[in-house]
């Protein structure tokens, strides 16, 4: 008898989408409450949000700045480019 068939696939299934709707569950739960009426909560998160994408992005363009500059002087070096 195989381990790939279609009774564990079914329960398979079915644990991943209980998993899934009770970590929805949980983290609506997690989220900080607005009971205020206000939504500084929303509001610190998408700050958040988009302060991780500006970081992100600036050690993304600096990683591929540093290795295309490295790239670069290492092929002109072997080359004997005018930089030499």
């Amino acid at each position: 008898m195989s381990i790939v068939n279609r009774r564990n696939a079914m329960i398979g299934w079915a644990t991943m989408t209980l998993v899934r709707q009770m970590a929805a569950r949980k983290a609506k739960k997690a989220l900080p409450s607005t009971d205020d009426g206000g939504s500084k909560g929303k509001k610190a998160m998408k700050a958040g949000a988009a302060a991780a994408a500006v970081t992100g992005l600036v050690v993304f363009w600096r990683a591929r700045h540093r290795d295309s500059t490295d790239h670069d002087s290492i092929a002109s070096e072997e080359l004997g480019g005018p930089d030499t």
